[in-house]
């Protein structure tokens, strides 16, 4: 046990293991040299090995009060101080004894160490107990009760006439507590030990974990001192600030390098309360990075200690919060707009615009929507599938607006290519590229005092959505090839048939910028959706095609009208009006010629005969709708299924997947 226990000492560097493998091995010496065991027959002059073998005794009692000290932790050591001078004492005047006396100075000196060993262990144990380590003061102080028992019968047997009647002889039952206080205090010592190293594989744990928290986490991770110098950052804040290495930052004083005067004044005094616990631990500021450009972060703070329990410090977390603060700003211009201009959110006298066709609830709402954001200058984001009139609602939007004598430019973001965006928006110099013989405005400039309509943003490369993003936020720009900034004031309408919220999850479209657009999104429900405007816009679009054809359609057989009503137009308005379109082309009376589409429907498409095949089918059937019906190419179904063109193609004749008509429709 004492070796396992200097082996556990050393290795941890634990001063209890050292010391209690110390007294372990001394006391397995002490038996181990002749007279093997018990010293019971010992008379003066004492022989050179009962000398050498009370060396090791004495240096096991010697040891005990400092065990006793940092196994409980008490912080008085005079006594174990007072406790090791008494026992030299003892051991040098036995040393020196010649003569045989029934009850030598030494042995009394021996006596006052037991006694001060068992009242400095009750007293320790006394004091672990009240500081909540009952535990082990329970085992510390049944060992001193025990050791109590047999410190009385040796006092009993050293300082009184009843030694004759007892027949025991010096140290004998006090050497036999030496066993049972190894054996008992060994037993508490190892569970410790194996308590210590639970504890210590859950802290690594913990650290690993907090580690990999600080170091990966999109938050600011600072430790800084009292003064407020860092001394520690985590790579995100690092690169953030626009630093590479720790040691460029480390040091610093955090206020006076990365905040501006007057915020520097308001974060120290935030930072002290923090300090001395007085003061509320979250708050937001602005910092700058070292290019000089500033962040809104969102902090929460607490007060760290070290290891002594005295404060060193403060750990900072922050989030950037900037886009989510910019993206206030304008909902909150936006709410004073509203209430300036008094728009309210149900207008009863408004009327419907003679383009918008319906009278349900659903289409309703989406024009009290865009009558409530029209007169402001907040950038709107229109939301709904492919063919519902989005670009019909920005009009209107634009039409109502306060720039609507401004100018207004429409851009199809999907149908631009990568390389040619950048020169669309944003123009460019003369002689910036080969072909640049002269200098070209770009929508942005040419919309300027006006509103701008970006459609199928969600097509929008990545690379160019920071440029974007800076013209949303503080309408500046340059040209490519240009080295002056243009400024600009213009309004943004954007218009998507993709899911943005998931978008931005998946890392195709920046959350910056998804924020800045999406100020206020209205969604224009699909056809389906509109069951009860159906009637309303197949009687307008008879009519609108009839005069355009010179035909008199006037009627529709109510077979073919609940056929239509049946049917779910996955194409929205553009398939419905393509069909009335061809039909009443193919009209030779009054009554309209549906014949060929309900033909088509009609027809027995290819069924899938089994569960597997109707999840292909609704698979391959969403990721076409997604990708507009494109099959080759970047972004295609092709692509995003990983299939050959030509293989997809056999597929969906096989399932029987064919695509809408696609004969443009401006109605809603």
């Amino acid at each position: 046990m004492g070796s396992i226990s200097l082996f556990i000492g050393f290795k941890r560097n634990d001063r209890t293991d050292l010391i209690f493998g110390v007294m372990g091995m001394c006391l397995f010496v002490f038996f181990l040299i002749p007279p093997v065991g018990f010293i019971l027959h010992d008379q003066p002059p004492y022989p050179d090995s009962i000398l050498i073998k009370r060396i090791f005794i004495y240096v096991y009692y010697a040891l005990i009060p400092w065990f006793i000290a940092y196994f409980t932790g008490f912080k008085n050591r005079k006594p174990a101080y007072l406790i090791a001078g008494l026992v030299v004492m003892g051991y040098a005047m036995m040393f020196f004894t010649a003569e045989d006396r029934p009850k030598p100075l030494w042995s009394l000196i021996s006596v006052t160490v037991f006694g001060a060993i068992l009242v400095y262990g009750l007293w320790a144990s006394v004091w672990q107990y009240k500081q909540a380590d009952r535990v082990k003061a329970r085992w510390l102080l049944v060992s001193m009760l025990i050791f109590g028992i047999l410190f009385l019968l040796t006092a009993i047997n050293q300082l009184s006439f009843m030694e004759s009647v007892l027949n025991m002889k010096l140290f004998y039952p006090m050497h036999f507590h030496s066993i049972l206080f190894m054996l008992i205090m060994g037993l508490r010592v190892v569970v410790g030990v194996f308590e210590k190293y639970k504890l210590e594989r859950q802290l690594r744990t913990s650290e690993r974990r907090w580690q990999s928290l600080m170091q990966n986490a999109h938050v600011f991770v600072l430790e800084l001192n009292k003064n407020g110098d860092i001394e520690f950052i985590n790579d995100f804040g690092l690169r953030a600030l626009g630093y590479k290495q720790a040691s460029e930052v480390t040091g610093k004083n955090w206020f006076d390098s990365f905040l501006s005067l007057s915020e520097s004044v308001s974060a120290k005094g935030i930072y002290e309360g923090v300090l001395q616990g007085s003061s509320l631990p979250y708050f937001k500021n602005k910092i700058r990075d070292r290019h000089g450009n500033e962040m809104t972060i969102s902090w929460a703070n607490f007060a760290t200690f070290n290891d002594e329990g005295k404060l060193s410090g403060a750990t900072c977390i922050g989030r950037d919060v900037s886009s989510e603060e910019s993206a206030q700003v304008l909902v909150n211009q936006l709410k004073l707009e509203l209430e300036k201009e008094r728009i309210q959110a149900v207008n009863s006298n408004a009327q419907m615009p003679k383009e918008i066709i319906g009278t349900g609830k659903a289409i309703g709402y989406v024009f009290q929507k865009a009558q409530q954001v029209a007169g402001t200058h907040a950038p709107v984001l229109i939301e709904g599938e492919t063919g519902v009139g989005k670009d019909l609602l920005a009009d209107f939007i634009y039409q109502t607006s306060l720039r609507k004598d401004a100018p207004f430019i429409k851009v199809n973001c999907g149908a631009l290519p990568k390389d040619l965006i950048e020169d669309e928006l944003f123009g460019h110099e003369k002689g910036a590229f080969t072909s640049a013989i002269q200098a070209r405005k770009g929508r942005f400039e040419l919309a300027d005092g006006g509103t701008i309509f970006l459609d199928e943003i969600g097509e929008l490369p990545l690379a160019m959505q920071p440029k974007l993003l800076r013209v949303l936020q503080s309408g500046e720009f340059e040209r490519i090839g240009g080295m002056s900034t243009i400024k600009v004031d213009v309004r943004v309408i954007a218009a998507t048939n993709r899911d943005m919220a998931r978008e931005v999850q998946q890392g195709n479209f920046r959350d910056d910028l998804f924020y800045r657009i999406n100020v206020f999104p209205i969604t224009i429900p699909p056809l389906r959706k509109r069951p009860e405007d159906l009637v309303l816009l197949i009687n307008h679009f008879i009519a609108q095609e009839s005069k355009k054809y010179n035909k008199q359609v006037e009627q529709l057989s109510k077979a073919d009208l609940h056929r239509l009503m049946e049917y779910s137009w996955p194409g929205n308005i553009r398939e419905l009006k393509n069909v009335i379109e061809r039909s009443v082309i193919a009209t030779q009376g009054k009554t309209l010629a549906l014949e060929w589409f309900i033909d088509k429907l009609n027809l027995e498409e290819p069924k899938p005969t089994g569960a597997l095949e109707q999840i292909e089918r609704t698979h391959i059937l969403k990721v076409m709708v997604e990708s507009r019906w494109r099959i080759n190419g970047e972004g295609g179904a092709a692509e995003k299924l990983e299939m050959h063109p030509n293989t997809l193609r056999s597929k969906m004749k096989k399932l029987g997947i064919f695509r809408p008509s696609q004969v443009g429709a401006r109605q809603v």
